[in-house]
């Protein structure tokens, strides 16, 4: 109930921002179950959303990580393809990374990323480790 609380004294801007984040992260978290990458990003890539021109970066994070803690299972993968389609709406442009590094005993750790204007988006652990295998 806190949360309906906070949320209903939000300002609208940022209700929006939230609203399209929602959206955004349970796409790609039930679409990444059902798809390839390439397929989701191809269905999605044709869908028609309103501009979020004015958004700043800062309130584009702030939506993406709010919503992802609150949708079971979503991890970085869905996480970064939600804030790429953000970024998008709002006229940034924005690159999508995924590399994999390895773990002690020699398993790999895969992870997704956002770079905007040369950097990571979120506050992300340590990239140097992961061999960057796939951007998009």
């Amino acid at each position: 109930m806190w949360n309906s609380i906070k949320y209903l004294r939000l300002p609208p801007r940022r209700k929006r921002l939230l609203r399209a984040a929602l959206a955004w992260v349970i796409l790609f978290r039930i679409g990444l179950a059902l798809f390839s990458l390439p397929t989701l990003q191809r269905k999605f890539s044709k869908i028609r959303t309103p501009s979020l021109a004015g958004a700043t970066l800062d309130e584009l994070r702030w939506a993406v990580l709010a919503v992802a803690r609150r949708v079971p299972g979503t991890r970085c993968l869905a996480r970064s393809l939600a804030l790429q389609a953000l970024l998008s709406q709002a006229g940034m442009p924005a690159t999508l990374c995924i590399g994999v590094a390895k773990k002690t005993g020699g398993a790999l750790d895969a992870h997704a990323w956002v770079l905007h204007s040369g950097g990571p988006v979120l506050d992300e652990p340590d990239l140097a480790r992961y061999t960057l295998l796939s951007v998009f």
